[in-house]
């Protein structure tokens, strides 16, 4: 039976419209392919635009810096030496915008559902729009889901959380945007908070003004529960008066994050959520008494749902132990943060377990550890490993080719690697630049004729990013520079992570 649905034609297809998609599609276009870009918002950007997570952690380099550059150069980003921010409205734009100029084509609306094979190779990828069925033929794809849809369509094998959590994903959290904040104000009243007897840098619990003042609360029966071990507040690029601020706070548990049934309770409770932690902020946070919500993300933000298994599965020892590979494509200095799936006192897993100490990590014995709000079901291995400040790892091209089909890349958080290792590497920067390696790998394996994705050379991708202006043939520099020549000492702080004092018990941060 001949199909009647409308038929598109490309030499790469890209499914997934984040900063990982995009960084495909425009890596793919520029390197002379005919490119489509599908994605079933109507934005690009993901999670920094759509899901208003608007700090970009990670390396900054290749088209992570590009973005930021053409968006600094308009006033709507803040560069700064860690965790630059972007305007999410004008980003999404932007992201557009390079998408279209690199010759890409952009299909919004667009739900990628099923695909046709001819032995191991995908011959085409079915999606549903507004136009009904179409069908997209194309000799190689990327998947950039984050939930790994089209490789799962494709019969790739894949994973979902681990073994000591049972299968649970990561929690959840939901970003939202606050007007009419007092910045001055807040910073004010953190920096007085940090200096009185009530600050235990030690002590998770009073580490930090907005967390200590909902342990503060709930003392008081205006919280019910603690909303967030955790939170980050990002000021508005472009706002001179400082009122805008967005925010990643409140966490929702226990989450199956490839179950509409479970997604669903966790998009409920998230809005539910944001509203109690408005009202939180409005009584007890100085700067925050006249804040108003003003938008809540479209997009949950999920962490983790299935991991596609690749040539090659990154491991969080990896990470640990500060591994390069000769076909490493990116660059990762970040920290452990696997954000805990049941609820506990810090936000995250900062630290892996292991049966001995792991080099150059930074690794405590702890022989008994009865900590069952971050270990509820399972007793840990005794020793602690933490990532070393001073080092750095890789990704390695075969961590972004999908096993089981010839034609198929994956980039983003659903990239083939362990528990910990998605969840320490599945930022923005690490995402995008992911993104940016699989559309330059798919222009390569088009260009060479060849079979299978596996059989190109990593080694050769990762000469073609050094060739786009990815510094992989040196270590990190600006934020990860100045904490590898820091003279201090580490220590494990309140939040659970390895950090560096000098013997005046100051930080090197360069903010």
């Amino acid at each position: 039976m001949v199909s009647t649905a409308k038929r598109f034609f490309a030499d790469v297809v890209v499914c997934g419209g984040g900063v990982a998609g995009a960084g495909a599609a425009i890596a793919a276009a520029r390197a002379g392919k005919r490119v489509f870009l599908l994605e079933y918002r109507e934005s690009l950007g993901g999670l920094v635009t759509n899901g208003y997570i608007t700090g970009i952690a990670g390396c900054v380099d290749g088209l992570v810096k590009e973005w930021l550059d053409r968006l600094d150069a308009e006033g709507h980003a803040t560069i700064r030496a860690h965790l630059p921010v972007v305007e999410p409205e004008y980003g999404r734009v932007m992201l557009e915008q390079m998408v279209l100029q690199s010759g890409a084509r952009i299909l919004y609306g667009t739900h990628v559902v099923d695909v046709e094979k001819e032995g191991d190779s995908i011959r085409r990828v079915i999606a549903y729009c507004k136009s009904g069925r179409i069908e997209l033929e194309a000799p190689v794809y990327v998947d950039c889901t984050g939930d790994a849809d089209l490789a799962v369509a494709a019969g790739c094998p894949y994973e979902v959380g681990n073994a000591e959590f049972l299968g649970l994903n990561q929690s959840v959290t939901m970003g939202f945007k606050l007007s009419y904040v007092n910045l001055e104000a807040y910073y004010a009243a953190e920096r007085a908070f940090r200096q009185s007897d009530e600050c235990d840098p030690t002590d998770p619990r009073h580490c930090s003004l907005i967390v200590h003042q909902e342990h503060k609360a709930m003392a008081n029966g205006d919280l019910h529960e603690l909303l967030s071990p955790g939170y980050l507040v990002y000021a508005m690029p472009g706002d001179p008066t400082c009122t805008d601020v967005t925010l990643d706070a409140t966490h929702t548990f226990d989450c199956h994050c490839d179950d509409v049934v479970d997604l669903t309770r966790q998009i409920v409770d998230q809005h539910r959520k944001v509203l109690w932690f408005v009202d939180f902020l409005n009584k007890y946070v100085g700067g925050f008494e006249n804040a108003k919500l003003t938008s809540l993300a479209n997009m949950n933000g999920v962490r983790e749902s299935r991991r596609v298994i690749g040539e090659y599965v990154l491991k969080a020892t990896d990470i640990a132990a500060a591994r390069k590979f000769e076909d490493g494509i990116w660059q990762h200095a970040e920290v452990f943060d696997a954000h805990v799936p049941t609820p506990g006192h810090h936000t995250a897993n900062r630290h892996i377990h292991a049966a001995e100490p792991i080099e150059p990590a930074v690794c405590r014995h702890m022989p008994v550890d009865r900590d069952y709000n971050m270990h509820p079901f399972v007793d840990p291995l005794p020793w602690e490993i933490r990532t070393n400040p001073r080092e750095y790892c890789e990704v390695p091209f075969r961590s972004l080719i999908a096993t089981g089909v010839d034609n198929l890349l994956v980039a983003g958080r659903c990239f083939s690697a362990d528990y910990h290792a998605n969840g320490c590497v599945r930022i923005i920067a690490a995402c995008m630049g992911m993104g940016q390696a699989a559309g330059t790998g798919a222009a390569m394996f088009l260009d060479r004729g060849l079979a299978a994705v596996r059989e190109l050379d990593g080694k050769l991708v990762r000469e073609d990013m050094i060739r786009q202006g990815v510094k992989l043939n040196e270590a990190p520099g600006g934020y990860w520079k100045t904490l590898r020549e820091f003279k201090g000492e580490i220590f494990v702080n309140a939040a659970d992570m390895a950090d560096l004092r000098d013997e005046n018990g100051h930080g090197p941060y360069v903010f």
